[in-house]
């Protein structure tokens, strides 16, 4: 049994969710469990139909519904289904349309847009969509089954970003999904979405189908089930050795470990959120990022502990300032790190990279913090001065801070870039800099053609 998730860019329209069906119609034998997101552009506009209606602005709040209605009917008429199947997926389909309506209409009476109220209106999305996939594979003649995806993840009550019980989620999916896919049909869910213990419906956060996927491998393998895979179907071809966009010649690294994909993801490679993935890797189940639109490049594995050592990618993030923080009484003083750091939580502003030496400490954070506020608070104690329009650069693969020589051929290839500020050591995974955010994307063409253009390190 395998699950195969897809996000939004893959069931953009009609035309792509039946590539997706028949993607996963060749899957069959494999016993797939498909995963679905919203169709592509569909959450924002159901978050900009919250705010809309919560500001009684009923024109755009009806403007966005009929935006969001007019998607799904379309892609709805695109499939060509048979009459009986597109009579009963069109009636489910206004179905969650006059829901979300109703849901619109109350946020307008309050004024106020409740975390739970949110979190029903933007499971509008994977409800419909997984519905159209199911449709799209029964008229392909493969016996698909839609379950609601509450019916499957349970969480607590924490709306916008619940937390699942992964227990109770094992327990629901040995009893809903495993019989249907020992019995040799296709199973079909919304990814994203949860249910409350009250029966709420919750949404997951950032990365939440990813999430979902992982959360449900997961529960069929503690069922019993082996599960040898997870695919992420998305519109890359998994993860590259640095952004295409800057560096043309990026190639795909086939296999990464989890501390490397949880490093690229935080300093900029976007393909997916690790965390989403722990579930899976926890296991012992590979998640694989494969690219719906090129079905036959093989993509990235990302497993537990990825065979190998030395670089694998050079990752970049802007939008990023420094803070330097100096002082004579942090000579040989305790505390005063943590009363520097204790300024970051007062303003609930998470740190970045850290460097520190005797009487200071530099510390990068999101260009968008409110930077004078903590210059403010650091001055009752320290000097403080701010660098902005900076970036980050950082040079990700397995076992750095024990192989020679990495490092040297890092600021040979560097030369005439001026770094900030570099942290090294406090992981095995990565070489850190900060330069200024108009000579990185130099920086990591520089990088790459050291480590991947001209050799292997």
């Amino acid at each position: 049994m395998i699950v195969l998730k897809f996000g939004g860019t893959s069931v953009g329209d009609g035309e792509r969710i039946g590539r997706v069906a028949d993607l996963v119609a060749s899957r069959r034998g494999e016993g797939p469990l498909a995963v679905v997101s919203a169709v592509g552009g569909v959450t924002d506009l159901l978050v900009s139909l919250s705010r809309s209606s919560k500001a009684k602005d009923r024109a755009a709040a009806d403007a966005a519904v009929e935006e969001i209605s007019a998607r799904h009917r379309r892609a709805l008429a695109a499939l060509a289904l048979p009459a009986d199947e597109e009579q009963a997926c069109g009636a489910a389909l206004e179905r969650e349309l006059a829901r979300l309506r109703e849901l619109s209409l109350g946020i307008s009476l309050l004024e106020e847009v409740s975390p739970r109220t949110s979190d029903a209106l933007l499971s509008t999305g994977e409800l419909i969509s997984s519905r159209l996939v199911t449709a799209a594979l029964r008229a392909r003649g493969v016996p698909a089954v839609w379950i609601d995806p509450r019916r499957l993840v349970a969480t607590d009550s924490t709306f916008g970003g619940a937390i699942p019980d992964e227990a109770e989620t094992g327990r629901r999916v040995a009893g809903a999904v495993l019989p249907e896919l020992s019995a040799g049909k296709v199973v079909v869910t919304g990814g994203f979405l949860g249910e409350a213990p009250d029966g709420s419906t919750t949404t997951l956060g950032r990365g939440g189908s990813d999430y979902s996927a992982a959360l449900l491998g997961a529960a069929l393998s503690d069922a019993g089930a082996a599960v040898p895979v997870i695919e992420i179907w998305t519109d890359v071809d998994g993860i590259l050795t640095a952004d295409p966009r800057i560096v043309p010649a990026a190639r795909l690294v086939p296999e990464v470990g989890y501390a490397e994909a949880a490093e690229l993801a935080f300093f900029g490679a976007k393909v997916l959120h690790p965390a989403t993935i722990r579930p899976a890797v926890a296991r012992g189940i590979p998640v694989a990022v494969r690219n719906t639109f090129r079905p036959q490049v093989t993509g990235t594995v990302v497993t537990a502990d990825a065979p190998g050592h030395g670089v694998r990618a050079v990752a970049m993030r802007k939008g990023v300032a420094a803070l330097f923080v100096g002082s004579p009484r942090m000579l040989l003083a305790h505390g005063y790190a943590a009363r520097v750091f204790s300024v970051f939580e007062k303003h609930r502003v998470p740190v970045d990279v850290i460097a520190t030496s005797e009487v200071s400490i530099s510390i990068t954070v999101d260009e968008k913090a409110p930077l004078d506020a903590l210059a403010e608070s650091l001055s009752e104690f320290a000097e403080v001065s701010i660098l902005r329009n900076l970036a980050v650069v950082s040079v990700v693969g397995k076992g750095l801070r024990t192989t020679p020589g990495v490092a040297a051929r890092v600021f040979a290839a560097l030369r005439d870039v001026n770094v900030v500020l570099i942290s090294q050591g406090a992981s095995e995974t990565n070489i850190t800099f900060v330069v200024d955010a108009a000579d990185a994307p130099e920086a990591v063409r520089r990088l790459h053609r050291d480590f991947f253009e001209g050799g292997t390190p």
